[in-house]
């Protein structure tokens, strides 16, 4: 076993405290800076941008400002540099906020897109807010407001770096809309979904449980894996896709479940293996529509359901099927139940590497 990476994984729930502590504390004012400048400033618009993870993790405050009226769109940071990024009527970004998302600060896509984002006349240049871990990074003085990170340095493949800004960017969401600060509620709720994510990486048993439920019969020989999900779990369903590949070595692919029934339904088969997360009650319900057609009418092989929810009758007939499985975890809000997802995920994956030949994390 890659100890190293293990250790990463158990990290996690030390450097999700530490990061809530940052932003209680020290972090608080430029949380509530972002706030005002936004409320105040008239920014109509935001925009996430970054790569791989950091972009990827741009799905959460995606969807939580969306419901919420906040007009926001996510642009993949290299795209945005060579095929987004207006060259004439640059008054489009008047009234935006943009939203840029890297550890380093220093990535070339990112100092080539703050060149030409700085380069915009005074009138119509957007607001800049630079999310990193490198107070000295070029990202950190070229943007107008900054929130620093403060993560460990990591030596394997993306872990705490991914769910901590997962948590700093659900903080600032719901900052901006004017949920987080207000009251030690909020603060509580958040200290609660780290308590369970601490008790299950403490405690081997359980994860050994993971490991004895759902490898030998799901994840062992898998050299592809559908991730599939609606809402704030695509966070995960994308993330989960990118781990796959670097940790097990092998295919695999994201889908919202409303994308994957337009086209990517004529490739099931009996060899398909799924994951589907399911966080939300709207979005359960749509889900076991969707896991009832497999069941019923469709092919696949083997079927992962990560959720929060409860079964009633019809869904406990529905997942005896002996090629589904099942795993349940108590993060209700849906908007922080893919941090607790993406962990039981890197748990799997671990596993599946090493049942493989695969040193972890490498």
């Amino acid at each position: 076993m890659n100890d190293n990476f293990l250790k990463e994984i158990k990290s996690q729930p030390q450097a999700l405290e530490d990061t809530l502590k940052y932003i209680v504390g020290e972090g608080r004012p430029q949380f509530l800076k972002i706030r005002d400048f936004i409320k105040k400033g008239g920014i109509t618009k935001l925009i996430f941008t970054g790569m791989g993870s950091n972009y990827i993790s741009s799905y959460l405050p995606y969807y939580i400002l969306n419901q919420y009226g906040i007009a926001v769109e996510m642009r993949e940071a290299g795209e945005f540099l060579f095929n987004t990024f207006p060259r004439v009527k640059q008054t489009c970004f008047k009234d935006t906020g943009i939203i840029i998302i890297s550890p380093s600060g220093e990535s070339e896509e990112i100092r080539e897109l703050l060149r030409d984002i700085n380069a915009i006349s005074i009138d119509d240049k957007p607001l800049t807010i630079g999310i990193t871990n490198n107070p000295d990074s070029y990202l950190a003085y070229m943007t107008e407001l900054q929130i620093f990170m403060n993560f460990d340095e990591e030596i394997s493949v993306t872990s705490q770096s991914y769910v901590c800004t997962l948590l700093m960017l659900y903080i600032m969401a719901k900052t901006i809309i004017g949920e987080f600060f207000t009251s030690e509620e909020e603060t509580q709720a958040v200290e609660d979904v780290l308590r369970s994510i601490k008790e299950l990486l403490q405690n081997q048993k359980q994860i050994n449980k993971i490991w004895k439920d759902f490898v030998p019969a799901f994840g062992e020989k898998i050299n592809f894996l559908e991730f599939l999900s609606r809402g704030s779990s695509l966070t995960t369903a994308h993330q989960a896709a990118l781990y796959f590949k670097e940790i097990v070595k092998s295919y695999s692919e994201a889908n919202s479940i409303s994308t994957f029934r337009h086209g990517a339904i004529e490739c099931l088969n009996k060899n398909t293996n799924i994951v589907i997360l399911s966080s939300d009650k709207d979005n359960f319900d749509l889900n076991v529509q969707f896991i009832e057609n497999l069941v019923k009418k469709w092919a696949f092989g083997r079927l992962l359901h990560i959720t929060n929810q409860e079964f009633d009758d019809r869904v406990k007939k529905l997942h005896d099927s002996s090629k589904i499985f099942t795993y349940k975890h108590g993060i209700k809000d849906s908007h922080l139940a893919p941090i607790m997802e993406i962990i039981v995920l890197q748990l799997l994956f671990l596993k599946i590497a090493e049942k493989k030949g695969i040193e972890p994390g490498v």
